[in-house]
């Protein structure tokens, strides 16, 4: 019977693993001696490929070029050819209750307790995390992708229908919290082909080969039954109530509480916004129908703006600014609900060696004094550990 609508409830989001043309399944391999010979049988086991959790929203494209062929004599163009590879996005958002979808995603992290110190992008600069696929799960009207179980077989008439996003990198990245609302964090990737399946395993993988476009039919991938939502952290959303934002001097431990006429230990901060943009560069070449590649353009910036209703005022002088030009660690703890402890941060993100950008004050009749201060620091290499951004948490 076919549907008649799907919604939020039929649907679940998942990240394959790096790189997208890798194996999606795990590999077992065992040997059997016949005698003098030896017969090697590789098997298909678990499927490598995650789902998102908590996440609210999920919105796909593609958008296709095309370059007119005109000649004089003839108005309309007689041909209109494909040059660029199409461009397909995904954009999803999903609430923090841990770093379980960051993990998945490829950010490189440092879990609680440990001292190990890597810098949030180094998996995508080094390659090592940087390019999967994605895919959007749409299980019968009426059930839950929750804890679904459908049949696997695509040979049968299953009602499961799976969108794939193939070749898929990172574009940006933002988390952000307020007062009211829960911690949330939301993501762009570009891709390179969007697939549509029938049933979820014993399918070809949505990734094609970047150079010519042709389809990868050998590999298989399989996506594994709907996961609840709280089953790393225990945690089902991360409140604001919970969350704490230090400035630091770059490098220091000491928490600084003044900040050019604003005082910090003071401020009632109601948002922050942290996020970057990774611009890619595609890379041609003749012989090659498309990019053959796309890089990273570089310098990458994070940004950070913090929105807080103004208590008291401090001394301070732009002419200091300018002089001194220090550089901060922006340091920002999600905590367990409930807790202040170090040792219950569920999320933590630091921007190292970050300068203030702008500072702005907004007052009107009717509303609270505010600053709004933007803060911003450039990524370093993988092995960098004094500036760029760094994310460590519970992730798995």
């Amino acid at each position: 019977m076919p549907r008649n609508r799907i919604i939020y409830q039929s649907e679940a989001v998942y990240a394959g693993p790096s790189p997208s043309t890798g194996f999606h399944l795990e590999q077992t391999t065992t040997t059997v001696w016949t005698g003098v010979n030896a017969i090697t049988t590789t098997l298909n086991g678990r499927s490598k490929v995650k789902q998102l959790q908590r996440v609210q929203t999920a919105n796909y494209s593609f958008n296709i070029t095309r370059q007119d062929v005109n000649q004089f004599g003839e108005l309309a163009a007689i041909d209109r050819v494909i040059l660029e590879s199409p461009t397909v996005s995904l954009d999803t958002s999903y609430i923090l209750g841990s770093l379980e979808n960051e993990d998945i995603l490829g950010f490189s992290m440092t879990p609680s307790g440990s001292t190990a110190v890597f810098a949030a992008l180094s998996g995508f600069l080094n390659k090592e995390s940087d390019e999967r696929n994605y895919f959007i799960k749409t299980v019968p009207e009426g059930n839950d992708a929750l804890g679904d179980s459908d049949v696997l077989d695509p040979s049968t008439t299953s009602n499961t229908n799976v969108i794939g996003i193939g070749n898929g990198f990172i574009s940006s990245y933002t988390t952000e919290a307020s007062v009211g609302d829960f911690p949330t964090a939301s993501v762009s990737i570009e891709g390179l082909n969007m697939q549509f399946d029938r049933g979820v395993s014993g399918n070809a993988i949505p990734a094609i080969t970047p150079a010519d476009g042709s389809k990868i039919t050998a590999t298989k991938y399989a996506l594994a039954s709907g996961e609840a939502s709280n089953n790393v952290s225990g945690v089902s959303a991360l409140r604001p109530g919970d969350i704490t934002l230090s400035w630091y001097p770059n490098g220091g431990t000491t928490a600084i509480t003044e900040l050019t006429g604003v005082s910090l230990s003071d401020a009632k901060i109601q948002s922050y916004s942290l996020s970057f943009d990774l611009a890619r560069d595609p890379l041609q070449k003749l012989g090659s129908r498309f990019a053959f590649a796309r890089e990273i353009t570089f310098p990458v910036t994070v940004t950070c703006s913090v929105d807080a209703n103004l208590g008291d005022i401090t001394t301070g002088s732009l002419a200091d600014i300018i002089d001194d030009d220090s550089a901060y660690d922006l340091d920002i703890k999600l905590n367990a609900p409930g807790t202040s402890n170090a040792d219950n941060v569920m999320a933590r993100y630091v921007l190292k060696k970050c300068k203030l950008d702008s500072q702005e004050y907004t007052s009107d009749i009717g509303s609270n004094k505010s600053v709004s201060l933007s803060f911003s620091a450039q990524v370093g290499g993988p092995k960098q550990s004094t500036v760029g951004l760094f994310i460590s948490g519970l992730a798995h």
